[in-house]
C-alpha cells in the first residue's frame, strides 16, 4: 500500500487528471458494452462512476490550466 501511495504522490497533477479521465473513459466503454449486450443495472452504476471520474479529471486539468495562466500573467 505504501508503494501505491508513494507512486501517486510522485505523479504530477496533469498525470493524475489524465488517469482520472482514462478511468472514466474505461467505465464509459464498459457501461456502453453492458448496455448494448445486456440489460444490466450495473451499466447505470458504471455510467455514474464514469461521470464522476471524468468530472474529477477535468477539474484537475482545468485547475492546472488556471494556475498556469495566473503564473504567466505575473
Amino acid at each position: 500500500m505504501d508503494k501505491v501511495i508513494r507512486f501517486w504522490e510522485g505523479l504530477s497533477n496533469k498525470k493524475r487528471g489524465l488517469i482520472f479521465i482514462l478511468a472514466g473513459m474505461i467505465c464509459l466503454i464498459g457501461c456502453l458494452i453492458l448496455l448494448i449486450f445486456t440489460e444490466s443495472i450495473f451499466s447505470t452504476v458504471l455510467l455514474y462512476f464514469s461521470l464522476g471520474f471524468n468530472i474529477i479529471g477535468l477539474y484537475i486539468l482545468m485547475w492546472i490550466k488556471d494556475r498556469r495562466d495566473k503564473n504567466d500573467k505575473e
